[in-house]
Formats: C-alpha cells, structure tokens, sequence
C-alpha cells in the first residue's frame, strides 16, 4: 500500500528544526536521496513502501499520521463503491 504525503511544507519545515538534510532522511528511511527529493520538490506524492514513511516520521519524532496517509488505489475505490448498500 502507498502512503500519501499530505503535509509537505510540515515535513520540511520539521527536517530544518532536526537538522535533517535529504541525504541523512533518506539514510535513516532506507531509502534513494531520490525519494526525499521528488517527495519534498512535489514531483511525486506517496511512497510505495509503508515502512519508508513510518521511518521517515521515526526520525522526525512526529506520529505517522501527521504526515502519511494510506492512499487509496483507483481500484479500491470502485470496489468500495460496488459494496456500498443503496438506502
């Protein structure tokens, strides 16, 4: 499941106050330098794996929630909509 970022300026404005450069996140998230830059550029919004967002915040001392939230596929949506009862 992709974990959407939906508190960029938050992120990086918490990166500043720890002394966190992308490399070093991305050191301790295990993730490409890449990731943190597309991330905080806007190039992409969510990384693939729950676990590279779950240390992102780890390090940032922040609650997962703060900054991710799961998001939620094209197909995931239409298979709720279909399971919905009509009132």
């Amino acid at each position: 499941m992709r974990m959407k970022l939906v508190a960029r300026d938050a992120l990086l404005d918490r990166m500043i106050r720890k002394d966190f450069s992308n490399r070093r996140l991305a050191k301790y998230a295990e993730c490409a330098p890449g990731t943190i830059d597309n991330l905080l550029n806007g190039r992409t919004q969510a990384v693939n794996k729950p676990r590279t967002a779950e240390l992102i915040c780890e390090a940032l001392d922040v609650p997962l929630d703060v900054f991710f939230v799961p998001e939620i596929s094209n197909n995931e949506r239409q298979s709720t909509a279909r399971r919905k009862v009509p009132a």
